[in-house]
C-alpha cells in the first residue's frame, strides 16, 4: 500500500477540519476527508501560493542514473507536448497526460494504477490533497483515490486551461481550478461548486494565499485579478503585459511574469503596482520566491536572475541558457532547468554555479524540476515523457 494512503489515514485519524464530511453518495470508504497533510510535492510550484520554495532537500548524486518513468502521451490530436510535471509523495509519482493518469513506484518503475478515462486529455500537473489526486482534464475535473486510482467524483467547470502553470491546487479543503475565462472553487471532498469567478480572458494560472490571485491574457495585454474567499472580485490590475504563467504570492505581494519579459510586483491589499522590471523575452514560467529574493528563469534569453523583492533591484544573473521551467529554491540553493544544458544548482545569494546536474543526459527540460525523496523528476519537452534521476 503506497505511503500516500498511510499518511492520509494518519492525518484523518488525528484531526478533521470543521465542515468536512463524507461524500453523500457513499461511494468510497473511507470518504475524502480534508485534514492537515504534508505531501512531498503536492502541486505545481510545491504549494498553493506557487512559491516553489522548500527547505534543504537531498539531490541525487551527479552520477545517478536517469530513467524514463512514465509515458502518458502528447496533447490531443498530436498538438505538441504535455507540459504538466508529476506530483510526488512517499516514493510514488503521479503523472497525467492525454492518454491516462497513472501512479508509478519511483524505485521500481512499476505502474501502481492507471486511470484512462481522461476525456480529451490533461495538460497540467495534477494536485495531491486529502488522500485524493485532482486532475483537470480538458472538459472536466476529476478526483481520484490516490491509493487505487478509483474515480471519486467529477465536475464540469468549463474548458480547462491546457498548460502546466494553470494546474489546480487545494487550500483548506477548497479546490481551485483555472478554466476558460474563470476560476472555479470546488469542495475538495465532494466536487460541489462553491463559486465561479470571472477573470475576463485566457486564464494562465492561479495562486492562493489569503485570497485567490489569477493571471490572464487578452488581445489587449494581461491583468491580475484578486478573488475573495467568497468568490467576489477584490481588485483587477491591468497593463502588466501578456501573462501566460501563473502568478506567485508571497509576503503581501503578487509576482507576475509577462511574455515580453516584464516582472511585476503587485500589492495583495489593493492591486497597486509596487515595481516592474524588464528581465528577458519569452518568459513562460513563473518565478520562485524565498528569503527576500525573487528568482526568474532565462526564458528565451541566456541568464537566470535574482531580484530584491522590495525594490526589484537586480541582485545577480547566471548564464544557464534558455529555460521555460520554473525555478525551485532548496534552502540556500536554486534549481534552474535549461532547455539544453541540464539543470543548474545555483547559490541563492550570489548566483554562482555550484553544480550542473546531468548536463546533456537530461535532454530538454520541459517542466518544473520536482525534488522529493532524494530523487529529481522532470518532464521532457520533446516527447512528454517523465524521467527520474536517482
Amino acid at each position: 500500500m503506497p505511503s500516500t494512503r498511510r499518511g492520509f489515514l494518519a492525518a484523518c485519524a488525528a484531526t478533521t477540519f470543521a465542515g468536512c464530511s463524507a461524500l453523500a453518495d457513499g461511494e468510497r470508504d473511507p470518504p475524502i476527508t480534508c485534514g492537515p497533510s504534508d505531501y512531498d510535492w503536492p502541486t505545481f510550484g510545491h504549494d498553493p501560493s506557487r512559491t516553489s520554495a522548500l527547505g534543504g532537500r537531498d539531490l541525487p548524486p551527479a552520477d545517478a542514473p536517469v530513467r524514463r518513468l512514465s509515458h502518458t502521451g502528447t496533447t490531443p490530436n498530436g498538438g505538441g507536448s504535455v507540459d504538466g510535471g508529476p506530483v510526488v509523495d512517499g516514493g510514488v509519482a503521479f503523472v497525467a497526460g492525454d492518454v491516462r493518469v497513472e501512479a508509478r513506484d519511483a524505485e521500481s518503475g512499476d505502474r501502481l494504477w492507471s486511470f484512462e478515462d481522461v476525456n480529451d486529455g490533461v495538460g497540467t500537473s495534477p494536485a495531491l490533497a486529502c488522500g485524493a489526486l485532482y486532475v483537470s482534464a480538458l472538459n472536466r475535473t476529476v478526483a481520484l483515490d490516490a491509493a487505487t486510482g478509483e474515480r471519486l467524483w467529477s465536475a464540469d467547470v468549463g474548458v480547462a486551461a491546457f498548460d502546466d502553470t494553470a494546474s489546480p491546487t487545494v487550500r483548506d479543503g477548497t479546490l481551485f481550478v483555472p478554466a476558460s475565462g474563470v476560476v472555479a472553487a470546488l469542495d475538495a471532498e465532494t466536487g460541489e461548486r462553491r463559486w465561479t469567478a470571472a477573470v475576463d480572458g485566457g486564464v494562465a494560472g492561479v495562486a492562493v494565499g489569503d485570497r485567490a490571485y489569477a493571471a490572464a491574457h487578452t488581445n489587449d495585454g494581461g491583468h491580475l485579478v484578486a478573488i475573495t474567499p467568497a468568490g467576489e472580485r477584490w481588485w483587477r490590475t491591468d497593463d502588466l503585459g501578456e501573462l501566460y504563467t501563473a502568478p506567485v504570492v508571497a509576503g503581501g505581494t503578487v509576482y507576475a511574469t509577462s511574455k515580453r519579459g516584464r516582472l511585476s510586483a503587485v500589492a495583495t491589499a489593493d492591486g497597486s503596482v509596487r515595481w516592474t522590471q524588464r528581465i528577458a523575452d519569452g518568459v513562460y514560467a513563473p518565478p520562485a520566491v524565498a528569503d527576500g529574493r525573487v528568482f526568474v528563469p532565462a526564458g528565451n534569453g541566456r541568464f537566470a536572475r535574482a531580484l530584491d523583492v522590495e525594490t526589484g533591484e537586480a541582485l545577480w544573473r547566471a548564464e544557464t541558457g534558455p529555460s521555460t521551467a520554473a525555478p525551485v529554491v532548496l534552502g540556500d540553493e536554486v534549481l534552474v532547468g535549461s532547455a539544453n544544458r541540464g539543470i543548474f544548482l545555483l547559490d541563492a545569494a550570489t548566483g554562482e554555479a555550484r553544480r550542473r546536474i546531468a548536463g546533456d543526459r537530461l535532454g530538454v527540460v520541459g517542466s518544473q524540476p520536482v525534488v522529493a525523496g532524494g530523487r529529481l523528476y522532470y518532464r521532457l519537452a520533446t516527447n512528454s515523457d517523465v524521467y527520474v534521476m536517482g
